[in-house]
């Protein structure tokens, strides 16, 4: 399998997803009922959900976001090529090049989606210790490591997809 295989950036997003939900629903229980879910500047609670409100929230949102952002960049582009924004559109996308940049984009797009499904569990985490603090405080360089490492692997996420369709096409022949 190649390293732009959209069937094993698929597998992984869906296991990751599935760790996800397990692991969501199985350290729900350590949340106290009235959880704390939004915090000030001052890092103290000054916002609460109820533990079965959270938990279907945090849910919905990993699953969901994680599934959107990967059919907007992974699957969209191949049932509309000409929505697709990739620098050089008229090259990577013509006869010779598409189905290697539809491949591409099919796994890129589910890679983002892992990248949010790994945000997401940390938020979740977070959340927990907060909650395990009395009063609830946002563990703010636990939340700013969690942000940062999202930040660093998008970025990365990014770049990747430039090198992948550079401007100028010639750039990418003298690199292979």
């Amino acid at each position: 399998m190649n390293k732009d295989s959209s069937a094993g950036a698929l597998i992984a997003l869906v296991c990751l997803n599935v760790f996800a939900a397990v692991f969501i629903v199985y350290t729900g229980r350590y949340l106290p009922e009235t959880v704390a879910t939004h915090f000030g500047a001052d890092n103290r609670a000054n916002g609460w959900m109820s533990r079965n409100g959270y938990l279907l929230f945090v849910l919905c949102f990993t699953v969901g976001v994680s599934t959107f952002v990967s059919f907007v960049v992974g699957t969209l582009p191949c049932k509309f090529p000409q929505w697709t924004n990739v620098p050089n559109r008229d090259y990577w996308l013509s006869n010779e090049q598409r189905d290697d940049s539809l491949r591409f984009l099919s796994a890129h797009g589910k890679r983002l989606g892992c990248l949010t499904v790994m945000m997401m569990l940390g938020m979740h985490y977070t959340i927990l210790l907060a909650n395990h603090l009395r009063p609830p405080m946002l563990p703010v360089s636990i939340f700013s490591s969690i942000l940062i490492g999202f930040a660093l692997a998008l970025l990365w996420w990014v770049v990747r997809l430039y090198r992948r369709f550079p401007k100028s096409f010639t750039n990418r022949l003298t690199r292979e």
